[in-house]
């Protein structure tokens, strides 16, 4: 890989990231305020219900891209080991510790905690609550990085089929993702389809220039409006296979926007130094649901709720104030021992790693 693409992917992580985090903003967008349902439900409707949840499938389909580059050099198990420690394991420590500042906040405020509502006393509901295993976690910001690990194992198994016959796996891909009958193994199969779709592109030889050519915005312009003419004129049951692959049709769209728009971005500006705060992009996914979890309670006791004009404030700095707070935590963990970087970050780097893109 260049160090163009390299650049580019780090930079779209950053994007992603940032973007994610709108989807998670306390109360959430499943509850009304001015940004669902209010006087700036436009601004939640972009940042949150567009940007935010595609977010997920321009991630997938760089993880893919990665995973299939990584066969090079990596064995099948190898790959999977690696996953296991750099996703898993960090994930299983912030699960735990989302938990126990929600069971803090229940001592604070005197009453159940909305993510801890489903959670029984028994071990095998505290359990799934914390890895994921048979539902969502109770940390359901975390609960994609359950299926991106399942991914990577289902790729890895098909990864003879997929070096023989690519359009196959793609197509079994795509069946699990419109036919939703992969619980629980899978439970966003998007996340599988644009993984395996991100990993046919890596071994036919598929560049991020190439990939981030301005045609394909132009094409993703041409199927967005497509998809939202067919929305508003076809009246379809909540699971159709029709209406899932409208939804996949506008997730690939959005991401070919991504990728053109950051690399358009790099030919204008000078993008390095976004570039580099891509290394701590994956500890501001990990920390930010606990971080905004704690802001809020301190939001709604001095300042407003989210039916309040302040809340827009509250709603538009957050995400960055997280990502801004992961990278300083990430640049003091440079100097912290290994261990404790692999368990709250999932890599261990060096102190001026920052300089390295």
């Amino acid at each position: 890989m260049n160090r163009d693409d390299s650049i580019q992917i780090e930079v779209v992580r950053v994007f992603c990231i940032l973007t994610m985090m709108w989807v998670h903003v306390s109360p959430g967008l499943s509850i009304p305020s001015i940004v669902n349902g209010g006087s700036f439900d436009w601004l939640g409707r972009v940042l949150g219900h567009s940007l935010g949840r595609v977010s997920v499938t321009t991630l997938s389909f760089i993880s893919g891209y990665l995973l299939w580059q990584s066969r090079r050099s990596r064995s099948p198990l190898a790959i999977v080991g690696r996953r296991a420690l750099c996703v898993m394991l960090p994930m299983l420590v912030w699960s735990a510790i989302f938990m126990l500042l929600a069971v803090g906040k229940e001592q604070i405020i005197g009453h159940r905690s909305s993510a801890l509502e489903g959670v029984t006393t028994g071990w095998v509901s505290l359990v799934n609550a914390w890895t994921g295993l048979a539902g969502p976690t109770a940390n359901e910001s975390l609960f994609f990085l359950r299926d991106l690990f399942v991914a990577t194992v289902l790729l890895v198994l098909a990864a003879p089929l997929l070096d023989r016959w690519p359009p196959l796996v793609a197509a079994m891909a795509l069946a699990i993702a419109l036919g939703h009958w992969a619980e629980p193994l899978i439970f966003r199969p998007s996340i599988l389809f644009f993984m395996a779709l991100g990993a046919w592109a890596e071994r036919g030889g598929q560049s991020f220039e190439r990939l981030s050519r301005p045609l394909w915005a132009l094409g993703a312009g041409v199927v967005l409006l497509l998809s939202a003419v067919l929305l508003m004129h076809l009246s379809l049951e909540p699971g159709s296979p029709i209406l899932s692959a409208i939804d996949l049709l506008r997730r690939a769209s959005i991401g070919a926007f991504v990728l053109v728009m950051t690399r358009t971005g790099m030919r204008l500006i000078d993008l390095r130094p976004v570039a580099r705060w891509g290394r701590h992009s994956f500890l501001a996914y990990l920390s930010h649901a606990s971080l905004i979890g704690i802001l809020w309670i301190g939001w709604t006791v001095w300042i407003g709720t989210e039916r309040d004009q302040s809340y827009l404030v509250f709603y538009l700095g957050v995400p960055a104030l997280c990502f801004a707070a992961a990278i300083s935590i990430g640049r003091l963990l440079d100097d912290g021992p290994a261990v404790v970087q692999l368990l709250l970050r999932g890599r261990v780097h060096g102190a001026g790693d920052d300089r390295a893109a």
